[in-house]
């Protein structure tokens, strides 16, 4: 497979400002494919309209790579329950079902999203490239941080688990996100933290060294930079992307919404 130069999206939680500038500067920059790791709702807003722009962007187009939705823990949640979340996350995820189940801005979509994120796997592997919401090992609920590298027995775990998940070493790349930092991880130890815009990092040589890389979040970073994060990768060069976009905007939405708890907007512009 030829890989195409791909957006690589994560944690959008319903912060509709974020995602529509994320996705509009990847087509700038040439994007042909999205690849969302999870984590579409929850938290903000705007639930319905993000999943809208993530349903259409992995339709199926002629003469275009189709796109990739997994399941990340915020939809697991929402097919479930949210029980084994904070007070504040369950709410948000109580009021996204009811979101959902009222079909979106047409009210006429709720069995479209319903039959959307059923379908949702939490991890997938392809020519090229493994991607998980979470980890190799723990697809859906592992967060890998930045401490993590200096784990020898977790990274070793999740490595292990890649290899034996692609016996034939087609693809020597994770991409993950869940924790909201983005990163990479080398299996030699090596750890990088990106800082802003970065890029490109060689990943060319990933049948001798693997690598999980933890692309951050659109819609709710957290490691204290509120600029929206995303990555580009070609099948070989990976680029991080930071970008400020209209972060009053996505609060003005939580607030307008009494079920939600204001703290999840007062910390978008703290980057946490």
């Amino acid at each position: 497979m030829t890989y195409p130069l791909t957006a690589l999206i994560s944690d959008l939680h319903g912060n509709l400002p974020a995602l529509t500038l994320a996705m509009r500067d990847a087509r700038e920059r040439g994007a042909a494919r999205f690849v969302c790791l999870g984590d579409v709702i929850g938290y903000g807003a705007r639930p319905t309209e993000c999943l809208d722009l993530v349903i259409e962007a992995c339709a199926p187009r002629e003469g275009a790579p189709r796109g990739l939705c997994l399941q990340g823990n915020h939809e697991a949640a929402v097919l479930s329950s949210g029980e084994d979340f904070n007070p504040s996350a369950r709410r948000a995820i109580d009021w996204t079902r009811d979101q959902i189940n009222a079909g979106g801005t047409s009210g006429e979509r709720a069995l479209e999203y319903w039959d959307f994120l059923g379908g949702l796997e939490p991890l997938v592997i392809e020519e090229g490239a493994m991607y998980a919401h979470g980890s190799p090992r723990d697809p859906v609920r592992e967060y890998l941080l930045p401490r993590d590298a200096r784990d020898g027995a977790k990274m070793q775990a999740n490595f292990e688990r890649m290899r034996a998940l692609d016996p034939d070493g087609r693809c020597g790349v994770c991409f993950v996100g869940h924790s909201h930092v983005p990163g990479v991880f080398y299996e030699d130890t090596r750890y990088y933290r990106p800082r802003g815009t970065e890029g490109p990092y060689e990943l060319g040589n990933l049948a001798r060294c693997r690598a999980i890389v933890n692309i951050g979040s659109v819609g709710q970073p957290r490691d204290g930079d509120r600029r929206l994060s995303y990555a580009l990768f070609d099948g070989h060069d990976l680029n991080f992307v930071r970008l400020e976009y209209d972060i009053a905007t996505a609060q003005e939405h939580i607030r307008a919404v009494p079920k939600l708890p204001v703290h999840l907007a007062d910390r978008l512009a703290l980057g946490q």
